[in-house]
Order: C-alpha cells, then structure tokens, then sequence
C-alpha cells in the first residue's frame, strides 16, 4: 500500500482580477517575513508574527485573501517545494454560525509540511501551534467540477489516514477575521500523517460515524464526530473541488485532503497521539511511544472486548521539543532589529 504521493502543481487559484498587485504582494510578504527568524538577546531566536492583514489593508476581502494565499503558494512552488494537499478548515456548521462565517476556508499542504508518523517537531521554529485531530483522504483519481458529488468523491478516495495537523498563525496574538486566517494559509503549518488504509466502500460509509481525537501523553483528551465535518466528511472534499473549478484549478490523484474534525486544540507541548475509530466507541487508551506498527489493528489502538468486530482503529503519534517562547514575543508588528537591543 502507497502512501500519498507528491503532487506538483503550476497554481492553486488563478489571480482573480479583482485585488490589485499592492493589496496581493504586499500582505504575502509580510507572511513571509514572519517566517524569518527574530532575536530577541535575552530570549534566543524566535519566529516573531505581524499584525493582523485586514488590520493593515482595510479592503482586504475574502477574494483578495485567497489571492495572498496564492502568491505565497507561487513563491513556494518557484523555490522547488512540491504541494501535496489541502487542508479545509472551518467545516463545522454551529461554528460559522456562531463566528458569522458564510462558508468553509481552506489551505495549501506542501512536503516540507509533513512529519513522519512519530517524528518531532521543534516549536522554536514556529510562533503559537496547536495541534488538531484530523482524519486525512487521500485522493486516485482527479477531481473537478462545478456540481462535484458526494458519490464522485467517495470513487476519487483511494486511502484514509488519521492525521495530527499542527495549526498555527503568524498573524499576532489570533486577532483575525476569516480573511486574515485565509490568506495565513488557513493557519496550517505542519501534518504527521499515519499510516493509510484501503478507502473501502464500507469505511467511508462510517466516516460519519468515526470518532477522532487526541491523546496527550497517553491520556485521552477529547473526540469528535465525522458527521460534524458539513455533515459528512466527503463534502470537506467536494466542496474545495468544486472552489478550485471554479478558478480554474482542481484536486489531483496523490493529493491528501484534511478535514478537522475534533474541536478542541492541544498546546504542543507533549507526546501526542491522533486515533480514529468507527462507530462512536473511543479507542482504548494506548502508550503513544509504543511503535506502530507493535499495534494491533491498522496502526492503532484496538477497540474496547464488547465489540470485538470492531477492531478498525488507526493512529498517529508525533512528539514536540518542549520549548518555552518568551513573554510578550506576539507583538503586533514585527520587532525592529533596535528594539530587539533595548
């Protein structure tokens, strides 16, 4: 069995005409900027985040945020990164409510992204992560279209994998419109991807039914639902097929497709386990240092003896550098090289 490939792609939206150059470049750079390394002497080096975009650039709309997103995603793609996927966030419908959110966001996964199942991260060299539980799909087949289907999807779904997204902003202190988190790449920063299984017709069926969630050193945390994903997670993959379409771009065979399902966030301080199971019933707690693939079932946890058919669990397991950033280093702006003296 295959694990997603790299998928190499010219663009992910087209420019729409709308925002001029000023309102796309400028803002991307800043993006950017933010990804370089500050110093601050009494502290070491730190990513340092910049205000928020619409803060600075009032007519900054959702049309232009995905243009800013776009020009970063060129700048990646000219300086050899491979993109391998898309991550929609935003898919909970009493969130967008709750927030006056019209629709769903999504993002842009590329190689320098992905952690391996087990591996570290160091959080020096990003600003503020969480970590989220995600269930991944990856894609056989091309997928694009105006009125894409759930039933279009479900014969594109090669494989599914849990997934631990690690989110994160380097617009300051999360002060952000859906605009600014937008154009921030919907705040993805890295993903450890577990290992895949066979999309069979039966599996994706559940997917409304799976419960996914994290585990921090061992200790469950906390589970949601499939169907809370736009109520059912194949439409996290028809709908970015259908946005793409729509500027001329599609979802390609290898890509990997990130849907959040689990609400609630980790700090990445921990060992952290990612876990999947069907049917409502929460994995069993498990060592998250214990190897994978010493695991029973697919990768993962097995489930609770009372229903011993149900034995289709998978996981992910990623640690992170315990790392303490300093007080005060989300500023507003970035820090100037003689402020960073005083």
């Amino acid at each position: 069995m295959q694990r997603h490939a790299t998928v190499a792609t010219t663009a992910v939206l087209a420019a729409p005409a709308s925002p001029d150059a000023q309102l796309v470049e400028e803002p991307a750079a800043l993006l950017r900027r933010a990804e370089a390394w500050g110093h601050l002497p009494a502290e070491g080096w730190w990513r340092i985040p910049v205000a928020p975009l619409t803060e600075e650039y009032e007519d900054l709309d959702l049309a232009g945020a995905y243009a800013v997103q776009e020009a970063d995603v060129r700048i990646r793609l000219a300086a050899g990164e491979h993109l391998v996927g898309r991550k929609v966030g935003l898919t909970s419908l009493p969130m967008r409510e709750q927030l006056g959110l019209p629709e769903a966001s999504f993002g842009t996964l590329f190689q320098s992204m992905v952690i391996p199942d087990g591996g570290t991260i160091d959080t020096r060299e990003l600003i503020a992560p969480r970590a989220e539980a995600e269930v991944g799909l990856v894609l056989g087949r091309r997928l694009s279209g105006p009125r894409v289907t759930d039933a279009e999807v479900r014969a594109a779904v090669s494989q599914v994998a849990p997934t631990m997204e690690i989110i994160d902003s380097r617009i300051a202190d999360r002060r952000v419109s859906q605009a600014d988190t937008v154009a921030d790449n919907a705040s993805s920063a890295r993903v450890a991807v577990g290992r895949p299984v066979d999309a069979t017709d039966d599996l994706l069926t559940g997917l409304r039914d799976e419960c996914v969630g994290p585990s921090a050193d061992g200790e469950r945390v906390a589970f949601g639902l499939g169907a809370e994903v736009l109520g059912d997670p194949l439409r996290a993959v028809a709908w970015p097929a259908r946005t793409l379409h729509a500027h001329g771009s599609a979802l390609h065979p290898g890509e990997l497709l990130l849907h959040r399902v689990c609400a609630r966030r980790r700090p990445t301080d921990t060992g952290l386990s990612a876990r999947r199971a069907v049917r409502h019933r929460p994995p069993a707690r498990t060592d998250p240092h214990r190897p994978m693939n010493d695991q029973q079932g697919s990768g993962g946890a097995a489930m609770p003896p009372r229903e011993p058919k149900r034995s289709d669990s998978s996981g992910v397991h990623m640690n992170a550098r315990r790392t303490t950033s300093p007080r005060g280093r989300r500023s507003a702006r970035p820090i100037r090289p003689e402020e960073a003296q005083r």
